[in-house]
């Protein structure tokens, strides 16, 4: 079985961090108009985490995952494509919206496929593991988009952020939606049912120590109840006796 590859905070980083840039350069927006487009870009990451999340509780998570992921690489042409900040604000809003959709499951589902014992750490490490392997995204996406150019709308010739920001997420939610598709989930897992790390090897040791006690008392039980029987037989012999002895005299 594959190992479940969570979304790659690549999918994260390169769709949002070179995106004020995109609409500076490539659109020619204002600052103001591209503070607001981000601004409004981030407001949709919120609701997407926060809906889609809570959806996969019963969508399913993997299920959730996947389509976020096919959502927003349909969404890429609209996303890079369009002119004006109004334009680009709505499309940065659904574009984050699903790619903080899928976002909104992790944490969960990351709960659910731990180690009962280690469900504390194991998540976080995960997601930090991943955060270090994507943490030179927005350079590897600015270093491509400066050596590479297109022509704007007004005729000059400005760096490719948006062509390189929009394959590169095509692939990684391409990747995200393959490799989620084959791993498993643990959907509705009951972790209050599972002993923290240490506690199990201390279960069954009381476990021993019960049976053995057990065994111990059904033994002195058995003893007891035998010495109980001997007492009874010795009685009645001595009754026996007695009588006979009676009847003799008679």
């Amino acid at each position: 079985m594959l190992t479940p590859t969570p979304p790659s905070p690549d999918y994260s980083h390169t769709s949002q961090d070179s995106y004020t840039t995109f609409m500076l350069t490539q659109k020619e927006l204002n600052n103001d108009g591209a503070s607001r487009a981000s601004i409004l870009m981030k407001v949709g990451a919120c609701v997407g985490g926060t809906i889609l999340g809570y959806a996969s509780q019963w969508f399913g998570r993997r299920r959730t995952i996947i389509v976020a992921a096919l959502v927003s690489g349909v969404l890429i042409p609209a996303w890079i494509l369009p002119e004006g900040e109004r334009s680009l604000s709505v499309t940065g809003f659904f574009m984050q919206f699903f790619v903080q959709g899928a976002w909104g499951v992790i944490p969960i589902h990351l709960n659910e496929l731990s180690p009962p014992a280690f469900r504390s750490s194991f998540p976080g490490l995960t997601y930090q593991i991943g955060n270090m392997i994507s943490s030179p995204s927005a350079q590897i996406v600015n270093a491509i988009s400066e050596s590479h150019f297109v022509t704007s709308r007004a005729g000059d010739r400005v760096e490719a952020y948006g062509p390189t920001m929009g394959i590169a997420t095509a692939i990684i939610a391409t990747g995200i939606a393959v490799t989620t598709a084959f791993g498993p989930e643990k959907r509705g897992r009951e972790f209050e049912k599972a002993l923290p790390a240490g506690m199990n090897v201390a279960s069954e040791e009381s476990k021993v120590g019960d049976l053995e006690k057990g065994v111990a008392e059904e033994a002195e039980v058995a003893d007891s109840e035998k010495g109980a029987a001997k007492k009874e037989e010795g009685t009645g012999s001595a009754q026996g006796g007695k009588g006979s002895e009676e009847i003799r005299k008679e």
